[in-house]
């Protein structure tokens, strides 16, 4: 037993506003009233009593001593009467304190161990400053203590402390809840109690007052005193405490790889052994085949090894066997005992010199959802103990393995959703509703429910495009050069044979009148004509000869082989072309993304994109769509300013491309703004959006045929390089449009040039205009 040099914790503050005094007087008021029929046990009480009456203020010998350093009498007492006789003190963590549990007058060697090795309060959760907690939660004490004895308020005094300590031996985590015992503090009130019920406090709660600053109005702290003394007893709760830190994991919103590595901290706690290592992963199915790693990030022992395997299947064979016979797997270098392992995986332990291993199945409903795994690279005394322990923890770790393999299946169904259904989240929610109502009729009328409609009324369009210029006239030229090349070297073929002897002069004459009638324009039907006489008068004569001369049979597979060989010398020019017009299409299409992301974030539409040469966008807002999102004006503008300010960044980045390639590719941008709101249909025979009525239709009339469009009076193209166009025909769409601008030349992303158009009438569709700004 020590009487330590040291405090639990105090605060100066709450020592000027109320006064408390060690005193053992209540204790011996309190074994007073006790009254016991065993004659040992009323032998105790008494003596208790007299070695008290030595402390206490009435004893005209002693001047209200208290026990000092050489004289624990007293203490160890008051310690023996309060623990069990044959109590181990090595695991008994008490201490006697003040009773502002502050000075500790006296503790166990126990107690005083973990304090003096590093024992602190356990961190609060949301930043608040400790001070200020501090002197809160002694002033919380204090007033449930003045409300439980003067008012006989029936509550806990104190919600447990959680206090850590590093275990040296260890080196980790331990937990322990502080149990304060106020059974020996007298609460003591100068003058007359004010009259207060539990019901005035709840009525003055936070909605209204802190409670804590109306008690402190009608409950000044320095009327009262405490007497007595506190008695503090720690209680180990690592294990309980790892536990719940498993379950918070559970709701948190933190990165998932952060999750699992909290849990297995937790788990290393729960442990209690720190050569004990942990691995967890959640055993995803892609389409209730294949195991796949969802998040590489999270470390698997057994996965992460087998990567030694070159055999994907045998790896996918030994989790599929694992799935059917869920089994706990152990393996152990010192005896081999319950070992069970397929021989490539005890191969790897034995590479990876792991002594102790056991891979333990996560089950949800009967279903493996994922491994824990537990090693060590040491022999282990008791590691049939550890996992028991951890056994607690497995319904927990089961949960959390299933809400990754879950929010893996969401991710999938969210991408497939985003870009291959028209079933985006902002219009979701209707369908959800039609469906509901479907099974509802569905019940009431069985196989003659009907699905109803889905329309959302009031949108604003926003077409945008961005093509490829000229890409026709590009891939016509493409055609012609691979044409010429296929001629030229056919041309050679044929004078090498020519040389050699074969009748093929006929031949040559043919491909040069071929080249001579071909300059300008050319069809596939002309290659086709043309292999199709290359093949029936040249390869007769090469085939012999292919095998003696790999220069003939190197033009039979280049130009003369099967129709679907796309990469070879027949279509160099074209497949260079394809390959340049597939990557910028694909760089449009993650600024498209980006835009589109950026739009949805301002507020919710529905926007489907169309890959031609090039990308084009309907962009459909409206209050329809998002009923319990308010859409005004504002937004609307700032819509439309969003999706310019990203057409006019892809213009300015098609343009430099274009100055650096050698093979350049220009884009024309466009986009279109209806003045008036449309209404768009889903239609289920084609499982898409549609418009409907005359007035809806208009703006799909006008959208397809405003790229060839051209200035009024003019065959100048509205569409061109280097520029963006914006069809309109409501002036107040050209007002903001034309301010929208102005903000994007100030910041340097469009040109001065601005343009204001007339164009030229289309089939029963008048009056369009377009302002036409450089990039």
């Amino acid at each position: 037993m020590q009487t330590p040099a040291f405090t639990f914790h105090s605060n100066p503050a709450i020592d000027r506003l109320i006064k408390s005094d060690l005193s053992f007087s209540p204790l011996e008021n309190y074994l007073k009233k006790l009254n016991s029929s065993s004659p040992a046990r009323r032998g105790m009480i008494e003596e208790l009593i007299k070695t008290l009456q030595q402390y206490l203020p009435g004893n005209k010998e002693s001047s209200s001593l208290l026990p000092g350093p050489d004289d624990q009498s007293l203490f160890d007492l008051i310690y023996f009467a309060l623990n069990p006789l044959l109590a181990d003190e090595s695991d008994c963590f008490f201490a006697i304190t003040s009773p502002l549990p502050g000075k500790i007058h006296y503790c166990t060697d126990a107690y005083n161990h973990l304090f003096k090795n590093g024992m602190a309060k356990a961190k609060s959760v949301g930043g608040a400053d400790p001070e200020v907690n501090l002197l809160n939660e002694y002033k919380n004490y204090i007033y449930r203590l003045i409300l439980s004895q003067c008012y006989h308020f029936s509550f806990q005094i104190l919600e447990p402390e959680h206090y850590s300590y590093i275990n040296p031996e260890t080196g980790l985590e331990e937990y322990y809840k502080v149990n304060i015992d106020t059974r020996f503090i007298e609460v003591v009130f100068t003058g007359e109690l004010p009259d207060i019920t539990m019901d005035s406090i709840i009525q003055a709660g936070p909605t209204r007052i802190d409670p804590l600053l109306l008690l402190e109005k009608i409950l000044p702290l320095h009327l009262f005193e405490l007497r007595g003394f506190a008695v503090i007893v720690l209680e180990n709760i690592t294990d309980a405490f790892a536990i719940d830190q498993i379950r918070n994991e559970l709701v948190n919103q933190e990165r998932e790889e952060h999750i699992y590595q909290q849990v297995i901290k937790s788990l290393g706690v729960l442990s209690g052994d720190n050569a004990v290592h942990f691995s967890l992963k959640s055993l995803a199915r892609l389409n209730n085949e294949k195991i796949v790693d969802i998040n590489p990030e999270i470390y698997s022992f057994m996965m992460d090894s087998s990567q030694q395997f070159e055999d994907e299947i045998l790896l996918q064979s030994l989790v599929r066997g694992y799935e059917e016979n869920p089994v706990t797997y152990y393996y152990s270098t010192a005896d081999n005992a319950g070992n069970n392992f397929e021989i490539p995986i005890q191969g790897i332990l034995e590479s990876k010199k792991v002594k102790v291993y056991a891979c333990l199945p996560l089950l949800f409903k009967q279903k493996v959802v994922g491994i824990l795994e537990i090693y060590a690279f040491k022999e282990l005394s008791f590691f049939e103990n550890i996992l028991a322990k951890i056994a607690a923890a497995l319904p927990l770790l089961s949960q959390l393995t299933k809400n990754s393999a879950d929010h893996f299946s969401d991710k999938i169904n969210d991408v497939v959703r985003r870009h291959f259904t028209v079933l985006q989240p902002a219009v979701l929610w209707k369908f959800h509703l039609a469906a509901w109502n479907y099974l509802q009729e569905e019940q009431k009328k069985g196989s003659g429910a009907s699905i109803e409609s889905i329309t959302f009324d009031g949108v604003y369009a926003i077409y945008g495009a961005i093509d490829i210029k000229d890409s026709t006239l590009k891939r016509n030229d493409a055609l012609l050069k691979d044409i010429h090349s296929m001629l030229d070297e056919s041309i050679r073929i044929s004078e090498k044979l020519i040389v050699s002897g074969c009748p093929a002069q006929e031949i040559k004459i043919s491909c040069i009148e071929f080249k001579s009638r071909y300059q300008q324009e050319v069809t596939l039907e002309v290659e086709i004509a043309i292999l199709t006489y290359l093949r029936g008068n040249l390869r007769p004569l090469l085939t012999p000869l292919a095998a003696e001369d790999r220069d003939y049979l190197a033009y039979i597979n280049a130009y003369l082989g099967p129709a679907d060989s796309e990469n070879g010398a027949r279509h160099a020019n074209r497949y260079i072309l394809e390959q340049k017009i597939g990557k910028l299409n694909e760089d449009i299409t993650g600024f498209m993304a980006a835009m589109i992301e950026d739009l949805q974030q301002l507020h919710p539409s529905y926007i489907k994109t169309f890959r031609t040469d090039g990308i084009e966008s309907d962009i459909y807002i409206g209050q329809s769509i998002t009923p319990r999102s308010n859409l005004d004006g504002g937004k609307i503008r700032a819509y439309r300013a969003l999706q310019l300010r990203h057409i006019a960044l892809i213009g300015n980045y098609t343009n430099q491309m274009s100055l650096l390639s050698t093979f350049a590719l220009q884009t024309t941008q466009l986009i279109y703004v209806p003045g008036t709101p449309i209404s768009i249909t889903f239609r289920n025979d084609e499982k898409r959006f549609d418009v409907e009525g005359a007035d809806n239709i208009n703006y799909e009339i006008i959208k397809k045929r405003i790229d060839k469009i051209c200035i009024k009076e003019s065959t100048e193209r509205l569409n061109q390089p280097g520029k963006i166009a914006i069809v309109y025909q409501d002036d107040d769409i050209k007002t903001e449009y034309l301010h929208l601008i102005s903000i994007l030349q100030e910041e340097g992303i469009l040109r001065g040039n601005v343009e204001v158009l007339h164009l030229e009438d289309l089939k029963d569709v008048f009056g369009l205009m377009a302002i036409r700004v450089g990039i």
